[in-house]
Parts: structure tokens; sequence; C-alpha cells
């Protein structure tokens, strides 16, 4: 019999490109937009509404205001961006992107502060792992908990979306996820488990929260719909997606548990696996600094939670605090000598903590960047923005009802990627869309949930999100491999918003 000569091929995998690739791409593409698109601007007026008893007036923009900008001859202005620039009209050049990305945090609803929270949590951090305590830690949790480590993967999930719903910042999970992560890894999950627990739970939270987190508040003052109004079924939604996610999350992480080699970041997940091991062999006990250290990281988180109930703390005072944390775990650890501590490893703890988010500061500043590409989100400046936003309105009159609902969702979900500030895109869209839904037969409340949904289950997927990709740089994840390992259940998530529409719609949702 003649052995067969045909060699199999090995299968190639498709490999996403780096996120920074993505981005430039994008940034080129709308370099290319500012050549085809005219410049418009809309006018604003005065809008007053009935909140808690009390009438409130609010500057919004007039959906019915919107202008061309037009030169001598009456033919609309176009005016190109310059590869380098700013040019005389004031346009940013695509390779000054990422410089006034970065400098221009005011125009981006809190870039500058994004950035900031971003590098002084990753420091202070840095200093906290560099005490050793937390791996001390996670051996003592393991330790207890062999036998029910199944559990954790759906409680950590139903919990941090419950947070996402009830608190609305999904930065928050950034520095609990530094703690969660490590801690998955140690019970045989891995990180993409951490990613799934916390910075997915959040979003998740968020799209269908029922508590009105400040960009919900601020589309549905905008649209002139009551604050927590609809949340009935939002509620409702939020219970089905959180319990899907639940549910998907701990049959991932039982694969991976009873085979971790097969998860997608088992290379890069060795290094804390390795950490574990060692400090498991030496035996080291507790010490009185370390236990210290322990109650300094208690009292913080507590300090948080407190702040977000009941003081509505923004990413400075979350900031603060765990600056404060790093200021007391570093006096503990010199005196103590925890882990061997002394006064000259504080600052290099410090920017080595750091340096594990320049990679996600990177993002939000060449986001930041496009959006000045595109001439900025102010909604009475010129900018190419607020003519694909009326272009947008245009082609939404020409839908069926439903279709028109289904298309802003996908409208916010890909405007995310120039605009990844929920807030900022609900102050640009929302008084446009939410009189348009009027006019389209379908209520301002689903037009709502279009954004809300949109808006955030894109973060789930842009290279652009910051608080995505610092999470996965705190995973040692690469975006491309989270996408290549999850790409089957994302892509279900974003259609069950397309089904909450649909749903809504039929149903009257007002």
């Amino acid at each position: 019999m003649r052995e067969s000569t045909k060699t199999e091929k090995p299968k190639t995998k498709l490999h996403p490109p780096h996120p920074f690739v993505v981005i430039f791409a994008a940034m080129a593409f709308a370099m290319v937009l500012t050549f085809l698109v005219p410049l418009g601007r809309y006018e604003l007026k005065q809008v007053t509404t009935l909140v808690g008893g009390e009438q409130k007036t609010e500057t919004v923009v007039d959906p019915n205001s919107f202008r061309y900008i037009l030169d001598e001859n009456g033919e609309r202005v176009v005016y190109p961006a310059p590869l380098f620039g700013p040019s005389a009209h004031g346009r940013q050049g695509m390779m000054n992107v990422l410089f006034s990305g970065l400098e221009y945090g005011e125009q981006a609803a809190g870039t500058a502060g994004l950035i900031a929270y971003m590098l002084v949590i990753g420091g202070s951090f840095g200093i906290l792992l560099r005490t050793g305590v937390i791996d001390q830690s996670i051996l003592r949790i393991l330790h207890r908990t062999e036998g029910v480590v199944m559990l954790f993967p759906p409680l950590l999930f139903v919990l941090f979306s419950l947070a996402g719903a009830v608190f609305g910042f999904s930065e928050g999970a950034i520095p609990l996820a530094m703690l969660i992560i490590p801690l998955l890894i140690g019970m045989d999950f891995d990180a993409v488990t951490g990613v799934l627990v916390t910075f997915v739970a959040t979003q998740i939270g968020i799209a269908a929260s029922w508590c009105s987190p400040e960009a919900l508040t601020t589309a549905q003052t905008i649209a002139g719909v009551p604050v927590f109004s609809g949340s009935s079924f939002r509620f409702i939604l939020w219970l089905i997606l959180t319990l899907l996610g639940a549910a998907y999350t701990t049959r991932y992480a039982w694969r991976i548990h009873t085979s971790t080699h097969r998860s997608v970041s088992y290379q890069s997940d060795a290094r804390c696996r390795g950490r574990l091991q060692n400090l498991r062999e030496r035996r080291e006990p507790l010490t009185l600094g370390g236990r210290l250290v322990l109650l300094t990281v208690a009292l913080s988180l507590g300090w948080m939670l407190w702040g977000a109930l009941t003081m509505e703390y923004n990413l400075a005072d979350i900031a603060s605090i765990f600056f404060v944390m790093a200021v007391v775990v570093s006096i503990l650890g010199v005196w103590f000598h925890v882990g061997g501590m002394h006064f000259a490893d504080i600052p290099r703890a410090f920017q080595s903590g750091a340096s594990e988010l320049v990679g996600a500061v990177l993002v939000v500043g060449m986001a930041q960047g496009m959006v000045l590409l595109l001439g900025g989100i102010n909604p009475t400046d010129a900018s190419v923005l607020n003519t694909i936003l009326h272009w947008t309105a245009r082609v939404l009159r020409e839908l069926p009802s439903v279709l028109t609902s289904w298309l802003m969702y996908i409208f916010h979900f890909f405007l995310s990627f120039v605009m990844p500030s929920d807030l900022g895109q609900a102050s640009l869209t929302m008084p446009v869309m939410a009189p348009l839904a009027d006019s389209l037969g379908i209520s301002r409340q689903i037009s709502v949930l279009a954004f809300q949904l949109g808006g955030c289950l894109a973060h789930l997927i842009m290279p652009t999100s910051g608080c995505l990709i610092g999470i996965l740089s705190i995973a040692r994840l690469e975006w491309g491999d989270w996408l290549r390992s999850q790409w089957k259940a994302l892509a279900v998530v974003v259609g069950l918003g397309f089904l909450a529409l649909t749903v809504g719609f039929f149903m009257g949702y007002a």
C-alpha cells in the first residue's frame, strides 16, 4: 500500500494587529474624512425641565440648527487636516494627535484626569505589590478555599456587574483587577478569567444600569425623560445579561481550571504562577508589618466604597485614596522591612507600577487626538463630527422604526471608537437623537437605551478604550489575544443588545 506523500499544512491563526496599529490606521482614515466631509456646526438653546419637583434650566444643542460652514461663494467648506499642523484654520495635523490628545484633556470630558488616575493607581499598587504582602495573602486564601474555588468566578462576576450598575464607573475596576487577577491565576484559572469578572462584568452592569450613573443621567436629562425612568426594563435586562455572563464565565473558568495550558494567556501567566510557587516553597509567615499593610489596604478599599456610595467620589478622589494608601504602605514597608523593603525601593516600585499602564495612557491620548483631528466635540465649533452626526440623523429618517433603533445602537457603538467618553458622547449626540426619535416613531427612552448599550458594550472591544487596555496591561494580555479568545462571546453580547432594543420597541418601552 502506497504511503501518502501529502503533508497537512498547519492551520494559520488569525492574529489581530496591535491596538496602536489599529488606532494609527483609524487616525489615517479620520484624516481622509477631513478631505471629504464638509464642516458643520449646531447652535445652542435653553431648555427648562422639571427635576425632583424643581425647574432646571440647561443649555443643550438645538437639533434643528445644523448649518454647513460656507465660503464667500456659498460653497460648503472642507478644511483638510495637514500631515503636520496645526493648519492656518486651526486643524490639528495627524502627526500632532498624540501630543494634542495628551495636552487638551479638558476637551475630552476628563481625558487628562483619566491619564493621571491610571498613572497614580499603577504607581501606588506598584509599591503595594513590592511588599509581597498581596502574594502572601493570596496563598492564605488559596489554602482556605481549596475546595470551593469554582464559586469565585460567578460570584465575582455578579458583584462587579452590580458595582457597575450602582456606581457607574469602569475605572474603579482597575485597582481591584490588580488584586483579583493574581488571585484567580493562583486558583489555576487565568488572566482572561480575571478580565471577564472585572472589566466585562462592570461594563455589562453599566450598559444595563437601572440606577442612573452619570452618563445615563445626563442622557435621560437631555432627552427629556425622567431620571430613573424605565428602571424595571433595565433591571430585567441587567439580570439576564449578568446571569448569562456569569454562566459563561463559570464555564470558561472550569475549562481552564481543568486544563490550564489551553489558556491563551498560559505563557504570560507563568510569571505570576512562578512567583506564588516560590513563595509557597519558602513558607514565610505573615509578619506584624504585613498585617498592618493588609489593614491599610482594607481600609482604603472601604474608604473608596464609602466615598462612591455616599460622597460621589470622582477619579481624583479615588486616586488620592490609593496614593494615601501607598504612602502609608511605604512607611510600614520600610519600618518593618516587609519583604526586605528599603527606602530606595519606594520610587523604583512606584515607577515600575506606573509603567505597567503607560500603554493605556497612550491609547487614551491617541483616542482624544482623533477627536481633535475631526474638529473636537464642541457642537458649536465647525467640525467633521457634527456633520457626521447630522448625516446619520438624515439616514435614520429613511428607515423603518425598529431598524432606526438598531442603527442608533450601531452609531453609538462605532462612535465610541473616536469618543470613548460616555459622558462626552451623551452631551454631543443625545440632543439630536432624542428629538429625532419623536419623528421616527420610537420613544426617547429607546434612543437613550441605544446610547447606553452601544456606548458601554463597545468598550469590551474597542482598542481606544483606556480602561480595557489598562486592565489587559495588568493581565499582561495582548488586545489581539483577548479578541481571538473571546470574540464569539463578545459577539453574542453585542447581539443581545439588538435583541433588547427590538423587545423594547415592540413592547412600547417609554
